[in-house]
């Protein structure tokens, strides 16, 4: 159990990470707003901006799913397996 905690943790902050990083290059239009990292992106310019707003989004959902996947989904279906097998619970 605690090697999916650790999965999930570490998706979490990866995902975090990476999500404050282009959400700060991308997402920050000036440090006086007081909304920051929500903003919506710019219009891409180069193929490097359209690439690291992808990389924002992909950053933002890995944070969210990563631990709903390790701490939620993967036990609840092995509970649900070893229920369906007529096994005792440990």
């Amino acid at each position: 159990m605690a090697d999916e905690f650790m999965k999930g943790f570490a998706l979490w902050m990866l995902g975090a990470l990476g999500w404050i990083i282009f959400g700060g290059w991308y997402r920050t239009p000036s440090f006086e707003r007081i909304q920051q990292l929500t903003v919506a992106p710019p219009e891409p310019e180069t193929m490097y901006d359209a690439v690291g707003i992808f990389a924002s989004d992909l950053s933002f959902y890995l944070m969210l799913l990563g631990p709903i996947t390790f701490w939620v989904l993967i036990p609840a279906a092995r509970e649900i397996r070893r229920a369906s097998a007529g096994e005792a619970a440990e």
